[in-house]
């Protein structure tokens, strides 16, 4: 996952809080799809009471199959 500063830091959000809450999102939904996660990261931006551009990347690939 890959997020700008938008999505974790406002005027009521101190970034450390706002890395913390995108932790705490990212495990306890660990096996949602990408755009689901994505969908609630971009939710709790809303919460900074921010102005601020807010993207979110969220990649997912297969195991490696063994040779």
């Amino acid at each position: 996952m890959l997020l700008t500063d938008g999505v974790v830091e406002g005027p009521s959000l101190l970034i450390e809080d706002g890395l913390d809450r995108v932790r705490q999102l990212v495990g306890a939904h660990a096996g949602a799809s990408a755009d689901e996660l994505a969908d609630g990261v971009l939710g709790a931006a809303e919460l900074t009471g921010h102005e601020d551009d807010a993207a979110v990347l969220v990649l997912r690939h297969a195991p490696a199959r063994a040779r």
